[in-house]
């Protein structure tokens, strides 16, 4: 495969490269049902079904499936220079799957028991816009990957830039939560998921930390 400028990208890297994009799909699909949950609480108060719950499960199996698949053609590659980089690129991926089933169930439990208001409400909206702009973010910094490696790059840049802001909000919405007069089992479980949204944050980061170790090799 020639990449932008005229590189060359072996058959069996280009392989590998496309089932990452379909595995960061599914990462994407996945995140984006938190993101649409979200909406729907703080707008209406809408409530998560269950089948809900069935897609978002059988979206992190579906993504596991690829990331077997990825992994098998990754051990017949022994030759391939990106191959640690590459592991270690979907492994932080499918952390994004795991991640947002674990938050959607969270969120799922809190909804009917409470909703924000207030200065607490748009900080969770603006946080919900910034999240899934990191996950967006970082399937296009894939899908670029194979494509121009420079755009890659500057998607990572993005990536952490991103996760800069969401850290930061992440810890104000969480000491606003601790002020709150809410039921205690309620406050944990927000508080478990508002933490798990932002590990998937760091995750997102690491990937993008990732991208930029493959671009060393993909330069060239």
């Amino acid at each position: 495969m020639v990449l932008d400028n005229g590189r060359y990208m072996s058959s069996e890297l280009a392989n590998i490269t496309k089932m990452l994009e379909e595995h960061m799909r599914a990462a994407l699909s996945a995140n984006k049902m938190i993101h649409s949950a979200m909406i729907d609480w703080l707008q209406e108060g809408k409530a998560i079904e269950s089948a809900d719950l069935d897609k978002v499960t059988k979206l992190e199996e579906k993504g596991d499936d690829t990331k077997r698949a990825i992994l098998d053609e990754l051990s017949k590659a022994n030759s391939l220079m990106q191959r640690e980089d590459l592991l270690r690129l979907v492994q932080y991926n499918d952390k994004l799957l795991d991640g947002a089933e674990i938050a959607l169930y969270h969120l799922a439990a809190v909804i009917p028991s409470w909703n924000p208001d207030g200065g607490l409400k748009e900080k969770l909206s603006l946080y919900c816009k910034l999240f899934i702009d990191q996950v967006t973010t970082q399937r296009e910094a894939v899908r670029f990957l194979s494509i121009n490696i420079e755009e890659s790059i500057k998607k990572a840049d993005e990536i952490c830039r991103l996760e800069k802001e969401i850290d930061i909000l992440q810890r104000d919405i969480v000491s606003i939560l601790y002020s709150l007069d809410i039921e205690i089992t309620v406050l944990l479980r927000f508080r478990d998921f508002i933490n798990m949204m932002e590990e998937i944050s760091n995750f997102s980061e690491d990937a993008a930390n990732t991208i930029r170790g493959l671009s060393l090799t993909l330069n060239t």
